[in-house]
């Protein structure tokens, strides 16, 4: 999986992780969405990878995601932040996974 990140994003996203042990985790959240299939791509803020994550190709922040994940996403996306709203977009060419991505602190 390849992730870019917009300029918007990479400003929001920097004081986070210029934060020692932070990794950018995308999650495929199914909790509270009623079966495995059906879930919301969210952003965690994470102190270590798990032995189930592997890691995206990014241009500038480490980004990881469990493996069973990568089924739900295509292989070329962007992360980009909205002011409007305060929140993160998960996008690609053909398109929007979540329009309201939160950034979740898990550490």
């Amino acid at each position: 999986m390849n992730i870019t990140f917009t300029d918007t994003a990479k400003q929001r996203l920097t004081p986070w992780m210029e934060q020692n042990n932070t990794l950018l985790k995308l999650v495929f959240d199914t909790e509270g969405c009623g079966c495995s299939v059906n879930g919301v791509p969210t952003l965690w803020l994470v102190s270590a990878a798990n032995a189930e994550d592997i890691s995206a190709v990014t241009d500038t922040f480490p980004l990881i995601y469990k493996a069973k994940d990568e089924i739900f996403f295509e292989d070329n996306m962007k992360i980009d932040f909205h002011e409007g709203n305060k929140s993160y977009i998960l996008k690609s060419n053909n398109q929007i996974y979540n329009a309201g991505m939160s950034l979740v602190d898990k550490r």
